[in-house]
């Protein structure tokens, strides 16, 4: 067993603890000798570095996940035993959890009890996927009394994923679990903002006696490595989330090779609220729909589209609940708002909620950055915000909640799919005939009703239009890790 060089950040000393890329089960560092240092959003206060992969270590990791792919030791384990191998997984990393949480609260700044259940949710997609291996089956084709014809589901071989900074660990298990649970080698190349916690998951896959090179886990900046990693020669699949015109760059250098990706991008979300609405479900949706992980959530419920005839009581609603917030730092016990993830992600939030306020929108609350120590945004409420609006329009990724009225259905509709994303949105009535004539009519991949996200691991993710396409999680996931070989047998 190698030893795994990582440690968690001593808090009390704030000593800096220096973190390596995971590549072929070994702790490697930059041949350049550059680093990334990670800060603790809360406060500002640098907690650790990583060594900074470059070309070299991209190489290095397509290599390894090459080779072991070609070995064939996944693609050949039997497939009960792949199964036992994937619960091993997801029993090691429960056991490191609390420790990775740990560090993921601070490098992230998001609530310590999302941060430890991140880890438990990598554990649960890899032990749900673990239940699939053995379930994914080709099928026979009648073409011929004297042909047999068959198909079967096969790896792409080398899969490259590039995960976002905002849930770094649920994005690697929702990605990497699907991969390994179709044959795939996977190389990980996490976000500079937080790539720390990642390389406590990649004890658990040491501790897992994970064959070398099936999973390599590395870090450097997207311009960098995440560039040269999607364009390398050797990689066959592709799966990115993060922002439209990044997404779309991944996109065209896959299509220069001709080879699949997985796109989750952006959203602007809608919640429709009708008048027969239960207003509580509707304040604990915006709780946990745009102020937690301080609206850094690609489905953030970052619009309401609320029938003008409850509109002033929602919003009054919504003023006194975002006054009882408790913001800090995400370590301390029962905090609701936690900080952004950066200066400049700060910046952009507190500038997208100044233009809604010099276009028209009223601040009902909030609105300004908060003058303490660390990346703090008041949680804002905008009301009587016009479609036409940026704040109703881009994606602002902040605790920044837009109040929109409507008049009738059709019109509430028209302003919810009046966007270029397509990610997430949902709707509020105790109709549930109405709810579904709704879900029916929202251009979104997922809709959610009367709560927002009720989904989990088994249910399928992914958006239309401008959002992206294929699916993530559930069965529908495993389809875009495998592609179809087709047999067919003359018997003379």
């Amino acid at each position: 067993m190698i030893k795994n060089e990582t440690k968690i950040i001593n808090q009390k000393t704030q000593k800096m603890e220096k973190y390596k890329n995971f590549i072929n089960n070994k702790w490697i560092e930059s041949e350049s000798k550059e680093t990334i240092k990670v800060d603790d959003p809360s406060n500002g206060k640098i907690i650790g570095e990583i060594s900074c992969a470059k070309k070299n270590e991209v190489d290095l990791a397509v290599e390894a996940a090459k080779n072991s792919y070609n070995s064939r030791v996944l693609v050949d384990m039997p497939l009960l035993s792949r199964a036992k191998l994937m619960r091993k997984i997801a029993e090691e990393t429960r056991k490191v959890s609390k420790e990775g949480g740990e560090l993921l609260c601070y490098e992230n700044g998001k609530n310590i009890a999302s941060a430890i259940k991140e880890f438990n949710d990598v554990a649960d997609m890899f032990d749900y996927y673990a239940g699939l291996t053995d379930k994914l089956e080709g099928k026979t084709i009648p073409v011929a009394k004297n042909v047999f014809d068959y198909t079967v589901l096969e790896p792409f071989g080398v899969s490259a994923h590039v995960v976002p900074w905002n849930f770094p660990l649920s994005m690697i298990g929702r990605s990497l679990s699907c991969s390994f649970a179709t044959g795939n080698s996977t190389i990980i190349k996490t976000a500079e903002l937080t790539p720390l916690s990642a390389t406590i998951f990649a004890r658990a896959i040491q501790n897992a006696d994970v064959p070398e090179g099936l999973i390599n886990i590395i870090c450097g900046y997207g311009n960098e490595a995440g560039s040269y990693l999607v364009s390398h020669e050797d990689v066959n699949h592709v799966v990115f989330t993060g922002s439209v015109a990044t997404g779309k760059k991944i996109l065209h250098a896959c299509a220069d090779k001709a080879i699949p990706a997985v796109v989750e991008l952006g959203g602007k979300s809608a919640g429709i609220v009708y008048p027969d609405a239960d207003l509580n479900e509707v304040l604990e949706s915006a709780r946990s729909g745009i102020f937690s992980v301080a609206g850094q959530i690609c489905t953030a419920m970052s619009r309401l589209v609320v029938h003008k005839s409850i509109k002033d009581e929602l919003v009054d609603k919504l003023v006194d609940m975002s006054k009882s917030l408790k913001i800090g730092p995400g370590i301390e016990k029962d905090t609701d708002l936690t900080p952004v993830i950066s200066e400049n992600q700060l910046q952009k939030v507190e500038g997208y909620a100044r233009s809604g306020i010099q276009e028209g929108a009223d601040a009902a609350y909030g609105g300004k950055r908060l003058e303490r120590e660390g990346y703090f945004m008041e949680p804002t409420v905008l009301n009587n915000v016009k479609q036409n609006m940026t704040v109703a329009r881009e994606e602002i990724f902040g605790p920044v909640l837009s109040v929109l009225e409507y008049e009738d259905q059709e019109e509430a509709i028209k302003i919810a799919n009046d966007t270029e994303y397509g990610l997430g949105a949902g709707v509020f009535t105790k109709d549930l005939k109405k709810a579904s004539w709704t879900a029916s009519k929202l251009e979104s991949g997922q809709v959610y009703v009367n709560k927002w996200f009720t989904g989990n691991h088994a249910t399928p993710f992914g958006g239309y239009k401008q959002s992206g396409y294929s699916r993530e999680k559930g069965v529908d996931g495993l389809k875009s890790y495998l592609q179809v070989k087709n047999v067919g047998i003359s018997l003379g």
